[in-house]
């Protein structure tokens, strides 16, 4: 039996992996299986970087941040943009059918005097009578079912604005920040509120240049009147 292409494919790759497990370089040399699936450089290596020596190794790692945060921007701004499109054609669709309601409702009130004014046939005008009251019918749940679509696509819609808009402010957020420190290390701190300045004390106003100094006197207040003599009582009895 002839073996299949995802038989030699298996096997290639095993080929390649073990030839990779014996070429691997001396230790202490960048190389591991992650370069095969992933990252080239050992991280267990790059962790044994004295610390002096890892400002590049620390702009590079917030920019690549940087970048992520961005596509996860921009998959929001696509899927805003796939549900603005969704509403716009059911938006569409349901103008159609409001129109197509109205062409209903024109038909009918035209079939509805022919009617009243005994012109046709009866027979012809109750059917074609039916049949728009059926089309009519139809019609309504359709137009229900694209307003309710319509409806919570609007929904989705208004939350992705609002979730696009705190993406972009954090986004913007953390393009401010400074490689290597976390997100309140950049933050301005709070100013202190001044305290109240305190009230200027009262001077006594300055005397004049050259001048004697001034001794201020305390005036003394003037003694009440003594009270009057009490009348002899010879008085009081005449």
């Amino acid at each position: 039996m002839r073996p299949t292409r995802s038989s030699l494919t298996a096997a290639t790759l095993a080929v390649a992996l073990f030839a990779a497990l014996l070429l691997a370089p001396a230790p202490g040399q960048a190389f591991s299986l992650g370069g095969l699936f992933g990252s080239r450089v050992d991280k267990e290596l790059v962790a044994q970087v004295p610390r002096d020596k890892r400002a590049a190794i620390t702009k590079a790692d917030f920019e690549l941040a940087v970048a992520n945060e961005e596509v996860a921007l921009a998959k929001l701004k696509e899927d805003l943009a796939g549900q603005q499109e969704d509403y716009a054609a059911l938006a569409t669709k349901l103008a159609k059918a409001q129109a197509t309601a109205a062409e209903l409702a024109l038909d009918t009130a035209r079939i509805d005097a022919v009617a009243a004014a005994n012109l046709g046939k009866r027979e012809d005008n109750l059917k074609i009578q039916d049949e728009l009251r059926e089309d009519r019918t139809k019609n309504e749940a359709e137009r229900i079912q694209l307003k309710a679509k319509l409806d919570q696509t609007d929904v989705f819609v208004r939350d992705l604005k609002n979730r696009v808009a705190d993406k972009e402010k954090s986004v913007a957020a953390f393009k401010a920040r400074s490689p290597g420190l976390p997100p309140s290390a950049t933050a301005p701190a709070p100013a202190a509120s001044a305290a109240p300045a305190p009230a200027p004390a009262a001077t006594a106003p300055a005397a004049p240049k050259g001048a004697e100094p001034v001794e201020i006197v305390r005036q003394e207040l003037p003694a009440p009147p003594p009270a009057p003599a009490p009348a002899p009582e010879a008085d009081l009895k005449n």
